[in-house]
């Protein structure tokens, strides 16, 4: 689970480094969707939570569930 957020980000990295006029815009879009899964994995290996952690955890997910339809 540690080297998630590394292989999104090389994954995505290659993916933008030659996009498509077309493709530039869904991507940007996408790796917005993407910093959240991000944040919430980072956000998970804290040692403890406070109420506010938790917080950004549930907007985190929250947002990331909302806009799942694109990797489809």
């Amino acid at each position: 689970m540690k080297e998630l957020g590394r292989v999104i980000i090389l994954v995505f990295m290659e993916t933008l480094l030659n996009p498509s006029a077309r493709q530039s815009i869904p991507i940007r879009q996408d790796l917005l969707h993407i910093k959240n899964l991000v944040y919430f994995h980072l956000m998970a290996q804290y040692g403890y939570h406070t109420k506010a952690t938790i917080v950004y955890m549930e907007n985190d997910v929250e947002e990331f569930h909302h806009h799942i339809d694109v990797f489809s």
